[in-house]
């Protein structure tokens, strides 16, 4: 192989955190925020966030270094989008050109379509949701969004989910053309290795079982809601408010962790944190943290050997922290709250996160059409058959279906859904096995920090999760429910 595969790897690192971090400024701000003063910095701001942040990295974003790594070369019928394979890879003493090809895989596919991604970040944060009640108003969908899960009120939400359902229209069009365009992208690349690298399972469609099992399963300890709008009120964990810091920082989730060490010398970048509504916050902040963890806390050594597209170990560690909220002992030690308040506490929180659990599982079976008849993804469907798959699918996560019109808008549908709900069921088994070593108060031990390091630091990938992994999982996490 004539590719420098150790300077490959610095330059797949580099072009991921810059991938990264543009793409979490777009969804947060938008293209082009409104007043933005052309001539002022915040209009450079504004127009650096339409630059594709992976043009200066083409040579990790190429079909044509994917084709080399994995021993294909283009053929006669290249212009077709086809590959010819050679007689043989040369070999690869560095074990480095299977994962560096599922890098370049990714991140030719946000190189093509990160246009749309600015698109459907523009639609997101345009006026184009008319608010009737008190007064007749106009806000952004991203923000008659954040307005939905922060009000208290079963009426505000409903005016807000009415409002979001007529208005949404351009965000869920551009959606559609991004899943469009990313599928178009992937067929000429590699359709099947993208869902390998997508579905972090073996067989890859375990994940997809693994969805339908959680469903099916945790029906019975879950009370469903008659609206999609009430679901996502109650998914906020807002009745479940004691023991909480009146504001969100870093510095109080760095506290609840600096006896055991947990963080020395890892870098740990938390981005901004989300507003408290409720537990269900708290969880994100915490899931937030678990997963920068896995991610500062990495093998020294190349990029590609210690991290994935999607990443099963980051999602395990986000499933694990953010699970805290939901656990009698933190409440009780963490939060200061009697032993009765904890378990009630937790008990109520379980119930927020297991509701949006339910509705990453119906994210998997709507992105890799699982059910009877499959059919991929929900958004490549004609609009009947695509509206009356996200409804029917929406309704048994929840109770009440989400509107055809909101496909593609809530929730998001993209394919991390799959390495959330993974990670989840891998998480509840990662618990299981701390406690059983270093007691139920195991995030406040020493060692377990000490053995959570010395996992995150393995010179490998997190193993793929198998079918009977995901069922133990899922088995733990049914225990667990049980108990509260």
């Amino acid at each position: 192989m004539e590719i420098d595969l150790i300077r490959l790897d610095r330059d797949v690192a580099r072009a991921e955190r810059a991938w990264r971090a543009a793409l979490g400024d777009l969804v947060r701000r938008g293209p082009a925020p409104p007043g933005t003063d052309e001539d002022g910095p915040s209009a450079a701001e504004a127009r650096a966030r339409l630059e594709n942040p992976l043009d200066p990295f083409r040579r990790v974003s190429s079909r044509t270094t994917y084709l080399e790594l994995t021993g294909k070369t283009p053929g006669l019928g290249a212009e077709l989008g086809l590959a010819s394979p050679t007689p043989s890879a040369a070999p690869d003493p560095t074990g480095l050109a299977a994962p560096l090809a599922d890098w370049v895989c990714a991140l030719t596919l946000e190189r093509v379509v990160w246009a749309d991604r600015v698109r459907l970040a523009a639609a997101w944060h345009a006026p184009l949701v008319t608010i009737d009640l008190p007064e007749p108003a106009r806000m952004s969908p991203h923000e008659a969004r954040l307005r939905l899960l922060a009000d208290p009120t079963s009426a505000g939400r409903q005016i807000f989910a009415e409002a979001l359902a007529r208005g949404s229209g351009a965000v869920a069009d551009a959606a559609r053309v991004l899943v469009e365009r990313r599928h178009e992208a992937a067929r000429r690349l590699a359709e099947e290795g993208l869902r390998a690298i997508e579905l972090p399972c073996d067989p890859p469609g375990a994940a997809i079982g693994a969805a339908d099992a959680l469903l099916r399963r945790t029906e019975s300890v879950i009370e469903l809601e008659p609206t999609w709008h009430a679901a996502l009120g109650r998914a906020v964990g807002r009745d479940a408010a004691s023991g909480w810091p009146a504001r969100l920082g870093p510095r109080w989730i760095e506290e609840l962790f600096r006896a055991t060490k947990l963080t020395d010398g890892v870098a740990i970048d938390l981005g901004p944190l989300p507003r408290p509504l409720g537990a269900a916050s708290f969880a994100r902040a915490l899931a937030r943290f678990g997963a920068a963890l896995a991610r500062g806390g990495g093998a020294r050594g190349p990029f590609a050997l210690s991290r994935a597209p999607f990443d099963l170990r980051q999602a395990r560690r986000a499933a694990l922290f953010g699970g805290l909220v939901a656990d009698p002992v933190f409440c009780a030690r963490a939060l200061g709250l009697g032993q009765g308040r904890a378990l009630d506490q937790a008990r109520a929180t379980a119930r927020s996160l297991l509701l949006s659990l339910r509705l990453d599982a119906a994210t998997v079976a709507l992105v890799f059409g699982a059910g009877q008849g499959g059919g991929g993804h929900v958004l490549l469907r004609a609009s009947r058959d695509r509206s009356d798959r996200f409804e029917e699918t929406t309704a048994r996560a929840l109770g009440g279906p989400i509107p055809g019109a909101l496909a593609g808008v809530i929730p998001a549908l993209d394919p991390g859904a799959a390495v959330r709900l993974a990670g989840a069921l891998l998480a509840a088994r990662d618990r299981r096995s701390l406690i059983e070593r270093f007691d139920e108060d195991w995030f406040r031990n020493p060692r377990a920090a000490e053995a959570i390091r010395d996992e995150d630091g393995a010179r490998a990938p997190a193993p793929r999760a198998s079918e009977g992994d995901l069922e133990a999982g899922l088995g733990e996490m049914m225990r667990s429910l049980a108990d509260l």
